[in-house]
């Protein structure tokens, strides 16, 4: 497995424990204030991006590796 590939999946677990925590909190407290809710709502769409893979943050921590440019001239 690649070094971009395992990051990706760390991102997909830490997605997965971010979605389990905003439903367990939930559960725990059905009816909370609204300020709560906007906040759980936010980690529950964060948590849902690193699910899908959160590709450009994957691409951001690993760019594409462009070939470098020959020092070489055509005559």
């Amino acid at each position: 497995m690649k070094p971009k590939e395992q990051f990706a999946l760390a991102l997909r677990i830490i997605g997965v424990l971010g979605i389990t925590y905003v439903l367990r909190t939930f559960i725990r407290n059905p009816s909370p204030p609204l300020v709560y809710v906007a906040i759980r709502l936010v980690f529950a769409v964060a948590g849902l991006y690193l699910i899908r893979g959160a590709p450009l943050l994957v691409k951001f921590a690993y760019p594409d590796s462009t070939p470098e440019a020959s020092d070489k001239t055509s005559a």
